[in-house]
């Protein structure tokens, strides 16, 4: 009991330190026993939707989590399947489908890359069986990209070197793998500055001690900051282990505000909308061919990933955004033409 007790005034510091990333969650819910949410999953889904524009929404998510998890043949939920439901309810409230319109025709929307691959056996068999005839209907028409068991020769090359840590981020969960590598490239290996300097920056005079490794210390102490140029720059005057280096930093508040992007016409079948908030990013160019059900573009929010399909056989007249575009649900992404 002392030793547990003495663990109290940190978590209580941590609290704090993270305060402005919870979600919300600050007691138990019954609820839990109706939608059957995992408690980890909970807080994630929960920042899932604030993210999406749906934080106002959440009981509706866990109706729709309930429903979907109906849908696929009550799972076992544990990730990854529960990020298959969850994948699915953000789908449904973010596109306005009814989830009983889902049921009797599913092929006929643009479902979560997870759900798909989920009903064409890459996380296995569940335990109860595939959930007919909604799998069947799902994937009619869809391109088969069953795995044959091997692992793709890019994977092996990156997970040939490394920690087992680094082996199963990449294995399991590639995308996220990927965009942390970048970012230690990029930036280095910030696990050690210590979580107040982290999100809340240096206040002037603070100094820091970071331990790159043993007996490798900076010492880290922000002087001052300049005014911003015309560009929104500022200079950061830093003194690292007492030598004074100049850093430039772009002040994101002095930003414009971003332009209203173009919505596409609810009535126009040659318009193709995002489905839901996200990056989007573009797999055909102006002039292309394209059937109806191919893939013209995918979009990506908090580790969720979704094919858009055109709605209809035609040609690409135009496209309405660029790839890497953080869209909304509405938003246009292309135009389509005669053939």
């Amino acid at each position: 009991l002392d030793a547990l007790g003495d663990l109290e005034p940190y978590w209580e510091s941590v609290r704090r330190l993270y305060a402005p990333f919870e979600s919300g969650l600050r007691s138990p819910t019954g609820t839990v026993y109706r939608h059957e949410i995992p408690g980890g999953q909970l807080s994630n889904l929960r920042q899932q939707a604030i993210d999406q524009g749906l934080a106002g929404r959440f009981e509706e998510i866990e109706r729709l989590y309930a429903r979907c998890d109906e849908l696929l043949g009550h799972l076992v939920k544990v990730t990854p399947t529960s990020k298959v439901v969850g994948d699915l309810a953000l789908y449904l409230l973010s596109a306005g489908i009814d989830p009983d319109d889902l049921e009797s025709d599913p092929g006929s929307h643009d479902l979560p890359d997870s759900v798909i691959g989920f009903l064409r056996g890459e996380l296995g068999t569940p335990p109860r069986g595939w959930p007919e005839p909604f799998r069947s209907r799902a994937l009619a028409g869809r391109e088969d990209r069953q795995s044959d068991g091997n692992v793709p020769e890019e994977d092996g090359a990156a997970t040939a070197n490394g920690d087992n840590r680094g082996r199963l981020n990449r294995l399991m969960l590639p995308g996220p793998a990927v965009e942390r590598a970048a970012a230690e490239e990029r930036w280095g290996d910030v696990s050690v500055v210590p979580t107040q300097a982290f999100f809340y920056g240096l206040e002037k005079g603070e100094e820091v001690a970071l331990d790159l490794e043993p007996g490798v210390r900076l010492y880290v102490r922000l002087e001052a900051i300049t005014d911003a140029d015309e560009r929104g720059i500022r200079t950061l005057l830093i003194l690292l282990n007492g030598q004074q280096r100049p850093i430039d930093v772009r002040d994101r508040s002095l930003e414009s505000e971003a332009s209203v992007r173009e919505k596409a016409d609810p009535t126009d079948d040659r318009h193709v909308p995002a489905p839901m908030t996200g990056i989007v990013t573009l797999t055909v160019a102006e002039g292309a061919g394209v059937s109806a059900g191919q893939q013209i573009a995918t979009i990506e929010a908090m580790k969720m990933e979704s094919t858009i399909s055109a709605p209809t056989d035609g040609t690409v007249e135009r496209l309405a955004v660029p790839s890497g575009t953080n869209v909304e649900p509405g938003d246009l992404l292309a135009v389509l033409g005669p053939e």
